[in-house]
């Protein structure tokens, strides 16, 4: 009701109404003027709430942000790719050029010569011009360079025998598969160039102005598809090793495939990588991995490792303080790391959360102790790692079951209770890692490929990249040549460098 049908109402004399005083009237108008005076304030506010919510929107999606780390830009779901970082302040002078103290110098090998030496002369001197006779010492330095980029181009010849015996006509077995006309060190070299990043375009303009070799794209598909052929039983025994092994990281990230949703996924130990490509982000891929794993698998919060339930879990510790970040930031609190006790900062004015940071520290505190004490003692017994470890989970289970007013502390210990068993496994077992650290590294470089690529066209270029990224990769952990081993087998001679013949 307006306020002059009010006034209307309130003059008019109603049979049966208690009267009301001229004071009373006026402080009842004066009560609805401010209702309608809050209304407007409201919808006011509410437009304007809107308007900032819509130019963050845009903020975030068209502005680069202005961040010290990617914890913080992941924290606020910022792309990488739209991301400033603060440049660190040096207060201590720089280290000095060299290796450091405490750790063993490197440098570059000497290389041994395997070309004819470069010899220089001199007949007549530089200063006076007189001429010379025999020098009295020789100087030497060791120069590497590549050979002059000239395609190296053949033909392969093909004698046809008649057999005096059967009368058939027979032929040597023909190295190249028909319709191909590039050698095994030309498919080699693009393949690699392929795992560096390379684009296709990039492939061919390479090849041509380095080389003077005019290669298509299409003719670059079909060698990265017998390169994946060639490789298949290697990947395929690298998948069957990752069940043998005590530790495995995983870890997964999304990749396009034919403009469809599709997960790389990535399995790592100590020796190998491997690659998965898969349209389901579920129990499949991991239960077709890791289907009687029993060794110990370090993972995220991701509910489908739940499935290899033969095997002991770890969770990254780095992803329970990714979710204290998140909610820092809800909080107006700038992110902290995990071991670094560092006080609590807020961004902006306001009352600061007290009960979330109480709990922020609490948490930070218990796995900062533990973590530090682990890599304090590598070598320490069994019976102490028990001890510790049962501490640990008494001092966790004391923050999980306190009842948190806080909705974030709540959701935070809610989420630390359901994964108790899989938070401080690596006091217990010596050798695995609380971070996750060595599968984010590989599921990085997947990344990387996506953002130059996009992703693939089909299912069988997947099929493809899974097997090519995983030799790369191995190759590139074990310190092996890849360009070697992809020529090895597309030559059919096996896998001298891993140890598994031809057949």
């Amino acid at each position: 009701m307006s306020t002059l049908r009010l006034e209307h109402a309130l003059d008019e004399d109603r049979e049966g109404d208690v009267p009301l005083s001229q004071e009373e009237r006026r402080a009842i108008l004066a009560r609805l003027r401010r209702a309608e005076r809050l209304d407007e304030e409201v919808e006011r506010l509410r437009e304007e709430l809107r308007r900032t919510r819509e130019e963050l929107r845009r903020y975030k999606s068209t502005l680069h942000l202005l961040v010290p780390d990617d914890k913080t830009a992941e924290a606020w779901g910022v792309p990488s790719s739209r991301v400033f970082y603060r440049r660190p302040v040096r207060e201590d002078p720089p280290k000095p050029a060299g290796g450091q103290v405490g750790h063993p110098g490197r440098g570059r090998p000497r290389p041994e010569p395997n070309a004819p030496p470069l010899r220089l002369s001199l007949e007549r001197c530089t200063d006076c011009g007189r001429r010379l006779g025999a020098p009295f010492e020789v100087r030497h330095r060791t120069i590497t360079d590549l050979p002059p980029p000239e395609p190296l181009v053949f033909e392969v010849e093909i004698p046809r025998y008649s057999c005096p015996g059967c009368h058939h006509r027979v032929e040597p077995p023909d190295p190249f598969p028909p319709h191909q006309q590039f050698g095994f060190v030309l498919i080699s070299r693009v393949i690699h160039l392929r795992m560096l990043g390379l684009s296709i375009a990039k492939v061919v303009e390479c090849l041509e102005e380095a080389h003077g070799v005019h290669v298509s794209p299409a003719a670059i598909l079909k060698m990265e598809h017998w390169a994946a052929e060639a490789l298949g039983p290697l990947y395929e025994s690298l998948k069957a090793q990752v069940r043998h092994v005590p530790v495995v990281h995983g870890d997964e990230t999304s990749f396009r495939i034919r403009g469809e949703n599709g997960w790389l996924w990535v399995f790592v130990h100590l020796q190998a990588v491997v690659y998965r490509i898969a349209p389901s982000r579920g129990q499949d891929v991991v239960r077709e991995i890791l289907e009687g794993f029993e060794g110990t698998l370090v993972r995220d919060g991701w509910d489908p490792y739940n499935c290899v339930t033969t095997a002991s879990h770890q969770l990254d510790l780095l992803d329970i303080n990714r979710w204290l970040e998140r909610a820092e930031v809800l909080h107006r609190i700038e992110p902290r790391p995990l071991l670094r006790e560092v006080p609590a900062k807020l961004v902006s004015a306001g009352h600061p959360p007290e009960e979330f940071l109480e709990f922020a520290d609490r948490l930070r505190g218990l796995l900062r102790t533990t973590v530090l004490w682990s890599e304090g003692h590598p070598n320490a017994p069994g019976r102490e790692r028990r001890r510790v470890h049962q501490g640990a989970r008494r001092a966790l289970a004391h923050l999980a079951l306190h009842d948190w007013r806080d909705r974030d502390a709540a959701r935070i210990s809610k989420e630390l209770w359901g994964k108790r068993r899989m938070i401080f496994t690596f006091v217990r077992k010596p050798g695995v890692a609380w971070h996750n650290n060595l599968a984010e590294n590989h599921v990085r470089q997947g990344v990387l490929y996506r953002k130059i690529s996009g992703g693939r066209r089909s299912w069988e270029g997947a099929w493809v990249l899974e097997r090519l990224m995983s030799i790369y990769r191995t190759c590139r952990m074990r310190r092996v040549n890849f360009l070697t081993v992809t020529r090895d087998a597309l030559q059919g001679k096996g896998y001298p460098a891993f140890g598994a013949p031809s057949g």
